[in-house]
């Protein structure tokens, strides 16, 4: 079943440090037919199957009749008294019940009936009661229309005339209007603290505590009124619901997944234009650029040179930028200021020497100029979108594959 409040029974028979000592040993219908069918196997019969379980069913009620509960002077404290009703209306309650496995399997063993040494394999519900005797009190005095005690008061069962909804478009469409989703929760809470929020906004048929994958509460619940009216004053009453003075996020069901549903869109339509994009060559619109900035220095295929020997050859002038690798051909420096200012510095006796070899820089002009801009401006372009693309996949970051290394042929823009 699900939600938190709908912990899977454990197996019959099973006892937790809660129940142990407030429920006897007593083996389940399921198991004892299931060895009385082995048995009738081995013995060669075929057609014992009925009537091994009515022997069985017969011999479990007996035991369970035999045991009557007698609530006369027995006192519950009222707080666990409605935690009692609360949790075993949500067992057998329409959100639940229909879904439930176990709980569906009981009800077909007994016309409906199932005891409360069984229901006491519920975890919820045994921490919050293990005594039988004061959650058949409980019962008794909750006026509740769902539940139903038997004469002798050692089963429960669900009110014959109020019979299960039928499961269409129509019931759901009714359960999901009066469901909300509620965001920005503590995370120490628990199931108790979140029914105690929502009781003061009116009853609930279900409540759910949204986990991770670590099974840790993540702060975020879905919860069922009872009441469609009480769902619209939760929901028009959202700008003052706080916690702590933390303001939470509140919305109905349909509304949460109706977003949730176009964030998935957008995210998808976002990688699709991404991809076309990255297929797509980076063209750039409205250059700008400061004029007489950039020298390019030719000649230098085979000269024994490096990046850093014309950063320290121009250091103090304003250099801002080397475009070169060792075995290029050229190279391109571009500075903050005048570059013909920069290059007058370097000039020795009106000639200039790098590395030991006289060359003939230029300081780039009209289209050559700006053929170096545009070109700037493309690998600028294409390095961010790599980056963007890697951050997306989750490789992005310093030391992640394509991250800044001696490896990249641009240093930084």
């Amino acid at each position: 079943s699900s939600g938190i409040n709908a912990e899977w029974p454990l197996r019959p028979g099973t006892m937790t440090a809660a129940t142990e000592n407030a429920a006897p040993n007593i083996k389940t219908e399921e198991e004892k037919v299931e060895k009385a069918e082995i048995k009738a196997e081995a013995n060669g019969s075929t057609e014992v199957k009925s009537e091994v379980k009515a022997e069985v069913k017969a011999e479990v009620n007996t035991e369970v009749k035999s045991e009557v509960i007698d609530t006369t002077n027995v006192e519950v404290d009222p707080g666990v008294s409605g935690r009692i009703i609360k949790q075993l209306e949500y067992y057998f309650g329409d959100k639940n019940l229909p879904q439930d496995r176990f709980m569906l399997r009981e009800i077909t063993l007994d016309e409906g009936w199932i005891p409360l040494l069984t229901m006491l394999n519920f975890k919820r519900l045994a921490n919050i009661c293990s005594d039988k005797a004061k959650i058949a009190k409980a019962v008794e005095q909750s006026g509740s229309d769902l539940l139903v005690l038997n004469e002798d008061k050692n089963k429960l069962r669900r009110n014959p005339n109020k019979p299960l909804p039928r499961d269409n478009e129509e019931t759901k469409a009714v359960a999901n209007n009066k469901t909300v989703y509620v965001k920005g929760l503590p995370l120490t809470w628990n199931m108790d603290k979140a029914e105690e929020f929502f009781a003061a906004h009116g009853k609930t048929c279900y409540v759910k505590l949204r986990k991770n994958q670590d099974t840790k509460f993540k702060g975020s619940i879905f919860a069922e009124f009872a009441d469609q009216a009480d769902a619209d004053k939760f929901l028009a009453a959202k700008e003052t619901l706080k916690i702590d003075d933390k303001e939470l996020i509140v919305m109905g069901r349909n509304d949460y997944f109706k977003s949730k549903n176009q964030n998935m869109k957008d995210e998808k339509n976002q990688k699709r234009e991404e991809q076309l994009a990255d297929t797509k060559p980076t063209v750039i619109e409205n250059l700008e650029y400061e004029k007489g900035r950039v020298i390019q220095i030719p000649g230098l295929e085979d000269l024994d040179t490096t990046r850093e020997a014309m950063k320290d050859l121009f250091e103090g002038t304003g250099l801002a930028w080397v475009t070169y690798n060792k075995g290029d051909k050229e190279a391109f420096i571009r500075f903050d200021k005048s570059a013909q200012e920069a290059l007058d510095k370097v000039m020795v006796e009106g000639k200039f020497v790098l590395t030991e070899k006289e060359l003939s820089p230029v300081v780039l002009v009209d289209d050559a100029e700006e053929q170096y801009w545009r070109q700037a401006a493309i690998e600028k372009a294409e390095f961010f979108k790599k980056s963007r693309k890697r951050k997306a996949e989750g490789r992005g970051g310093r030391g992640g594959r394509g991250g800044r290394g001696r490896g990249n042929k641009r240093q930084r823009y």
